[in-house]
């Protein structure tokens, strides 16, 4: 009879325990962005109407890179048939090279909308803390265990 109840504790206690841990949800677009958009407003120092000013050009340059990073998966995924020829991938790549290309224009020309609302001291801290947000989002991607046995991401 003993048995029986330390076994039932002891299974009990697991089931509390497995219900305490913090459940891995869905990827939340908007969380996402809310916190980044926290983040890099910290590390930046910007205030709030630098701000303000700030994330409306930032957000729609992203949404515009996103498109095109779309387009970019698309013509790496629907890669040509089997029986294409080196002259139909060549159409492949160079669309998808002017499509990065296109993307860097992109940057340049929003770049420099936002340095006309915001110093470009703060710009360069905004690109700077965004790398540093994506870096520790990605190494604690897995809950930090790699980390903790000492492994880098790569």
């Amino acid at each position: 009879m003993r048995r029986i109840i330390l076994t039932f504790s002891l299974l009990l206690v697991g089931i509390i325990m497995m219900a305490q841990r913090p459940q891995r949800g869905k990827f939340n677009p908007q969380e996402f962005k809310t916190r980044l958009e926290s983040y890099v407003t910290q590390e930046a120092g910007f205030n709030q109407s630098e701000a303000q000013a700030f994330y409306p050009i930032y957000f729609e340059m992203k949404s515009k890179q996103r498109n095109l990073n779309h387009q970019i998966f698309q013509l790496k995924r629907n890669a040509p048939s089997a029986e294409a020829n080196d002259q139909d991938f060549a159409i492949v790549i160079q669309k998808i090279k002017d499509l990065g290309v296109e993307i860097a224009q992109l940057e340049v020309t929003y770049y420099k909308k936002m340095c006309k609302v915001v110093s470009p001291a703060k710009v360069y801290k905004a690109m700077c803390a965004e790398d540093k947000f994506h870096r520790e989002m990605l190494e604690n991607f897995d809950g930090g265990r790699n980390r903790q046995q000492g492994h880098r991401p790569r």
